[in-house]
């Protein structure tokens, strides 16, 4: 049975999927996003069929054996393998308005091909004109803020520390997916979240965009607004989709101001980057 799904502005068909056990499809993940709505602007679908790259190899990640290629007739084709053997395989149309999995070997009961789509939608979302950045999504009292940082320095942790002195919501504790409506720039949840597990259904007006990074003591500043480029996901082998990304962060970068917090993982960093927030203005 084919649903349709909203995030943030998306509009996300997922088709039927099969009953077998290649992709007991996770619906508890996806049923808060649920609506009913038509004319979505992505489809996600599922056609069993072996799909051989014929084009050229655009990007590839060694360690983990995942690689892209660009068909020869303009479509993508992201595949993961394991010593040689195909293990997953998803094709993307040309404009990235449909994912395709082709093949799941994975043995994780449509685990690994869910999580997988990670690679693939937010790109989608890209093209519709959504900007997502490698970091967390926190909102507090109605405000919300974006917190990027290296990997290992702690966004989870503080993200956590929110919560928990603060009673705030993380919406997403891996992916900051925002959009422009008007003047103001906004967040929202996905359930691709990475390794956290933390998202929720939840659309914020951001205040601010914060890059982390360990210090002896905590202080906020003011940051080079640029510096959040490294925190962007987008295909950098693909030149069209990587200048969308390029002027969508010019809009952003206007309308949202970039901080910086070195800070210690306790509480009074928390403190420290609230008392920061509260002196932006709304």
């Amino acid at each position: 049975m084919e649903k349709t799904y909203r995030f943030g502005p998306i509009l996300v068909l997922f088709q039927e999927w099969p009953s077998h056990p290649h992709w007991p499809f996770w619906s508890w993940k996806l049923d808060p996003f649920q609506v009913v709505d038509d004319v979505p602007h992505i489809t996600v679908g599922y056609c069993p069929n072996v799909v051989k790259p014929t084009g050229t190899l655009v990007w590839a990640e060694k360690t983990a054996e995942r690689e892209m290629y660009r068909q020869k007739d303009g479509t993508l084709l992201w595949q993961q393998t394991k010593d040689g053997q195909l293990v997953l395989q998803f094709t993307v149309s040309a404009d990235w308005r449909t994912i395709t999995l082709r093949v799941d070997r994975s043995s994780t009961m449509g685990i690994g091909a869910f999580e997988s789509l990670t690679f693939l939608i937010y790109y989608a979302f890209l093209c519709q004109q959504v900007l997502t950045f490698h970091g967390a999504v926190v909102e507090e009292n109605g405000r919300g803020f974006l917190l990027c940082a290296d990997s290992g320095v702690g966004k989870t942790t503080h993200a956590r520390l929110w919560r928990e002195h603060r009673q705030a919501l993380i919406l997403n504790g891996d992916r900051a997916a925002c959009y422009q409506q008007g003047d103001r720039w906004f967040a929202f949840g996905t359930p691709w979240c990475g390794t956290s597990g933390e998202y929720l259904n939840r659309t914020v007006p951001l205040q601010a965009a914060v890059i982390l990074e360990r210090g002896k003591e905590n202080r906020v500043s003011t940051l080079n607004a640029m510096s959040l480029l490294a925190h962007t996901v987008y295909p950098d082998w693909d030149q069209a989709t990587t200048e969308t990304m390029l002027s969508l962060l010019d809009h952003f970068l206007i309308s949202v101001p970039v901080l910086k917090l070195e800070c210690t993982p306790d509480a009074s960093a928390v403190e420290i980057l609230y008392r920061a927030l509260e002196n932006l203005p709304v």
